[in-house]
C-alpha cells in the first residue's frame, strides 16, 4: 500500500478511523456489563431507558398534612378548616393523614398542607391556607417517565447517573472496554525520571526535550475511562519501534505512537508501521494536527500522533474523544475577528466568558494554552474565519 500524500478532508479522515473504531469495538466486544458501583467515569455504550416511572408512587413533597384538596378550599388564618385526624391508608372527605417528605399519599389524598399552616390538637388538625390538587405532591413519572432515556450512549457516567440508576433498581450498565499503549518516539526525548532539578540538570536538556506528551495522553485516556501505559521513549530506529509496538501490541488494543509522523527522513513512524501493516491514513487537511495518521496491525488499531503537544492533544479529540463522547456545544458571540484559509479546517482553542475569545491561532507546541482553554471552535474549510461579534459554535472541555 502506498503512503497517502495527498491530504485529507477532515470529515473523511473521521469517517474511515471511526468505521474502524466501530468495527473494532463490535468484532472484538469491547464493551463489558459491569455494577454501576465500577461505572463511575466510564463511558456508556448503550442508551439506558426507564423501565418504571419515577416517583413510582405519588409521595410528599414536604412535611404536613395529606388531603383532599376541595376540603381545604377557602381556608385561612381568620377561618380555618378542621378536618378529622386518621392513620389509615386511605382519607375519605373530611379527613387528613400526617406525612412527612417522601411518604406515599394515601389513597383519595391529592395534596399536602405544609406543617407551617396547620395546627393540631387532639384528633384534629386546623388547616389555615388551602391548598390546590397536586400541591406539595411529587406524581407518579413527575421525575422520569418510564421509556424515557436517562443515560445516552456516549455519556460519561458521574454520581449523579449512579443515583438516578440505582432508584430506578439498575443494577449492571454496558460500558466502553479498551487499552490503549502510548509509545513516545524521538532521539531528542529525556525521561521525566532523568530529571531531580530542573533548574540544576538545566544542561541535561540542551538539544532535549521532556517526554510529556505521554503524561498528556496518558490522562487523555484514563479521562474516557479506558486503561493506558505509557511504555519508554523509542529513538528513531526502525526496529526499536517495531519492537515496541509488538509489545504494546500484545498488551493493548490500541497503540499512540507520539513523534515521527511528518516527512523528514528522521520521522520513521509512518514507514514503520507500514512495514508491519497498513497505513489507511496519513495527512489531514487540519491546522494544528495535520501530520495525523492511523493504521492497522494484526488487526488492532495505531494512531499515530505529532510530538507537538498542542498538535496531539487535536488529534487525539478529533479521532478518538469526539467518536466515544460528545461535546457540549454552545452558541456564543466572538470578541475579536478569526481569520482562516479556505480548503482547511481550523481549530482554534478558545476561552469562553460572556464573549468567546480565541486564545492562539498558530502553535502546536505552545502547552499553555492548552490550559487556558475552555472549550474550541471548528472552522469549516468553506469559511474564511469569522467576525468579531458573530455567533459562533464552542465545544467545551
Amino acid at each position: 500500500m502506498k503512503l497517502i500524500r495527498k491530504l485529507m478532508s477532515l470529515k473523511n479522515a473521521e469517517k474511515i478511523v471511526y468505521e474502524h473504531l466501530y468495527k473494532y469495538l463490535s468484532e472484538n466486544k469491547k464493551i463489558k456489563e459491569i455494577n454501576i458501583i465500577e461505572a463511575l467515569n466510564k463511558i456508556s455504550a448503550e442508551d439506558i431507558k426507564s423501565p418504571i416511572d419515577l416517583p413510582y408512587f405519588n409521595k410528599a413533597a414536604m412535611d404536613g398534612y395529606a388531603v383532599k384538596a376541595e376540603d381545604t378550599f377557602g381556608a385561612s388564618e381568620t377561618n380555618p378548616i378542621i378536618l378529622n385526624l386518621v392513620e389509615t391508608d386511605e382519607i375519605f372527605s373530611g379527613e387528613a393523614k400526617k406525612i412527612f417528605t417522601g411518604d406515599e399519599l394515601p389513597k383519595n389524598a391529592d395534596a399536602v398542607v405544609m406543617k407551617e399552616f396547620c395546627n393540631e390538637v387532639d384528633d384534629f388538625v386546623e388547616i389555615y391556607k388551602g391548598v390546590h390538587p397536586n400541591e406539595n405532591v411529587s406524581r407518579i413519572g413527575e421525575d422520569v417517565k418510564k421509556g424515557d432515556v436517562v443515560l445516552k450512549k456516549g455519556d460519561v457516567i458521574n454520581p449523579y447517573h449512579l443515583n438516578m440508576l440505582a432508584s430506578l433498581g439498575i443494577k449492571k450498565i454496558k460500558v466502553y472496554d479498551l487499552s490503549f499503549g502510548i509509545i513516545p518516539t524521538g532521539d531528542e526525548l529525556i525521561s521525566l525520571d532523568e530529571i531531580n532539578n530542573i533548574e540544576k540538570d538545566i544542561n541535561k536538556l540542551k538539544g532535549k526535550i521532556i517526554n510529556s506528551n505521554s503524561y498528556m495522553l496518558y490522562g487523555l485516556v484514563k479521562n474516557l475511562g479506558f486503561d493506558a501505559k505509557i511504555y519508554d521513549a523509542v529513538e528513531d530506529n526502525k526496529e526499536k519501534l517495531k519492537k515496541a509496538i509488538k509489545t504494546a501490541l500484545n498488551e493493548n488494543d490500541a497503540v499512540l505512537i507520539t513523534g515521527g509522523t511528518s516527512v523528514s527522513e528522521r520521522d520513521i513512524t509512518i514507514e514503520t508501521v507500514k512495514e508491519m501493516g497498513d497505513v489507511i491514513v496519513h495527512g489531514v487537511n487540519i491546522r494544528p494536527g495535520k501530520p495525523f495518521g492511523f493504521g492497522i496491525v494484526d488487526d488492532k488499531l495505531i494512531f499515530m500522533l505529532s510530538g507537538y503537544p498542542v498538535a496531539s492533544a487535536v488529534q487525539f479529540e478529533l479521532f478518538i474523544q469526539r467518536f466515544f463522547m460528545k461535546r457540549k456545544k454552545i452558541k456564543i458571540p466572538l470578541k475579536r475577528n478569526i481569520a482562516s484559509e479556505l480548503g482547511r479546517v481550523d481549530f482554534v482553542r478558545v476561552r469562553v466568558d460572556k464573549e468567546v475569545e480565541p486564545i492562539r491561532i498558530t502553535g502546536s507546541g505552545v502547552i499553555s494554552s492548552l490550559i487556558k482553554s475552555d472549550g474550541y471552535i471548528l472552522i469549516p474549510e468553506n469559511v474564511e474565519g469569522y467576525e468579531k461579534g458573530e455567533l459562533v459554535d464552542v465545544y467545551l472541555l
